[in-house]
């Protein structure tokens, strides 16, 4: 006779909270300006249906690459002059805690978000998406941990408000048509975006998109149809970050705020060198299900991450791009 094999207990939010709670005492940031996924991805194999024992086990893995917080005392925050200044994570810590003990969480966020989405694209989007993250976990320290980590690297790109107003398709051949700046810099994903920031025919292009109310969704399908036709590795960050602006889309205070969104995505796309898709190339052969279990096996957080955006933006926009991005992500 069979024997019948155990299934194994889901992941809960209260190990997810306890891992979070823990998670605290890590760096933002590791080997330099790395950003520490060990969150982002938690929350992500959480919601996918990961269970208790694989939740614990990637924790365990990915810690080793981390490095803990440093012990400085932080210092009271003066916006003007902290924002983007990378060793003032710990005073923007206190900070948003602050705000988020005097307001609850909701006011704080919607407070933060008119402060920091202007530079959205702050260390390649991270603090963006580890705040989504932060918001879909329910995790008052990890929210001020996202916020403070995007505080901390803010990096605001300079538009010039002149010229018509662009469709999505002209606004991508735009942005296509401008001049490769000179010495681009090679690595991180952030220089390459603050080198195209930078050049003044960006600013003149960049800032010129339509914005409607499907702005967010065109820019999303835009970076899971791009990545399905490229597996680009700057495009995955912009189908995340979309990912988490749709997810903090009840708090922005105001509707212009995707404006700053679309900026960073402009120098995120130009970054990239990937050739823009506006349509599907091919078809998505596998379902959710084998996707998204697939996924939580994987090591890589940004494949877990990845699965996770692109599995929740499908539910809201429904779209075959989702599953197409995800599939390049995961070989057979």
């Amino acid at each position: 006779m069979l024997m019948k094999t155990a299934t194994p207990a889901p992941a809960t939010l209260a190990q997810l909270h306890h891992l979070l709670d823990a998670g605290q005492a890590l760096s933002a940031t590791f080997r330099g300006q790395l950003s520490n996924h060990l969150p982002m991805a938690q929350q992500a194999l959480l919601e996918l249906g990961a269970s208790a024992q694989r939740l614990q086990a990637w924790t365990e893995h990915y810690e080793t690459f981390l490095e803990p917080r440093g012990c400085a005392q932080p210092a009271r925050i003066d916006p003007a002059r902290d924002l983007g200044r990378p060793g003032s994570d710990a005073a923007w810590r206190e900070h948003f805690a602050g705000r988020i003990d005097a307001l609850g969480a909701a006011e704080a966020l919607r407070e933060a978000l008119a402060l920091l989405v202007p530079g959205a694209g702050a260390i390649a989007f991270h603090g963006l998406i580890r705040t989504g993250h932060a918001v879909l976990a329910g995790h008052d320290g990890e929210l001020a941990a996202g916020l403070a980590h995007w505080a901390a690297h803010f990096m605001p790109l300079p538009t010039v408000e002149d010229g018509p107003l662009l469709e999505m398709a002209y606004w991508v051949q735009a942005l296509q048509a401008l001049p490769r700046p000179g010495g681009l810099p090679g690595g991180l994903i952030t220089g390459q975006m603050q080198a195209w920031g930078q050049s003044p025919a960006f600013a003149a292009v960049a800032g010129r998109l339509r914005l409607g109310p499907d702005t967010l969704r065109d820019i999303a399908l835009l970076a899971a149809r791009t990545y399905a036709a490229t597996g680009n590795f700057t495009v995955l960050h912009l189908l995340t970050a979309s990912h988490a602006m749709s997810v903090l889309e009840p708090w922005w205070p105001a509707p212009e705020l995707a404006r700053g969104f679309s900026v960073a995505a402009a120098a995120g796309l130009l970054a990239s060198g990937a050739a823009p898709s506006l349509a599907l190339h091919s078809q998505p052969s596998r379902p959710w299900p084998a996707l998204i279990s697939a996924a939580c096996e994987q090591d890589d957080a940004h494949v877990i991450k990845l699965t996770h955006a692109a599995w929740r933006l499908g539910r809201r926009w429904p779209d075959a791009a989702w599953r197409a991005a995800v599939e390049r992500a995961i070989p057979f």
